[in-house]
């Protein structure tokens, strides 16, 4: 009798374990699948740029450094998005997101200068691809906020008392969130 309890207990521990393992072994799919849909908009996001910049730096004042930082930001981001296939694991916060706010907000900039010149809001082609800009922009945003929330339930996941002994052993460690949107910082007035 006493064995068939121990192996009672043996068998529901084992279950135990299967099912942490499972459910983190889920969520950590979710956020590799995330980082991927991310990539992927982050990749037409820079196609976008990259078509506007041309554009934009025709229009804009010789010497002017807005186009030329945009075309490094975007070159840049292509490098980090070759390097960075999967999403980062462990304690390194902000390793992409910090460079992709900058570049947003360079990007938010140009499109405030031609909302300002008559010249650029009458050019019908710039005005296309500003337009494009705003649409990968939005889905960059988008996708960025699915990859936090699920980098959040995966590290809540982890630290649940039901994972937080076995997920070192298993091999899961936390993910790392991109920061979110990039808000200018407010004047103290």
């Amino acid at each position: 009798m006493t064995y068939l309890v121990s192996f009672a207990l043996l068998v529901a521990l084992i279950a135990w374990m299967v099912g942490v393992y499972n459910n983190l072994d889920h969520l950590r799919g979710v956020v590799c699948n995330c980082w991927c849909q991310w990539r992927k908009v982050t990749r037409q996001r820079n196609e976008c740029l990259a078509d506007f910049t041309a554009l934009f730096s025709m229009l804009m004042p010789q010497g002017d450094p807005l186009p030329r930082d945009l075309r490094r930001m975007r070159e840049d981001s292509e490098r980090t998005l070759a390097l960075a296939l999967e999403p980062r694991w462990g304690k390194v916060h902000g390793f992409v997101g910090g460079a992709e706010q900058l570049l947003r907000h360079a990007v938010e900039e140009s499109m405030h200068v031609v909302a300002a010149s008559p010249v650029m809001r009458s050019h019908a082609s710039l005005q296309h691809l500003c337009s494009n800009m705003e649409i990968s922009l939005y889905q960059q945003e988008q996708m960025t906020t699915l990859f936090n929330r699920a980098v959040a339930e995966y590290n809540a996941a982890l630290v649940a008392p039901s994972a937080r002994f076995l997920a070192p052993i298993m091999g899961f460690s936390a993910a790392d969130a991109l920061e979110e949107r990039y808000e200018k910082p407010r004047s103290a007035t």
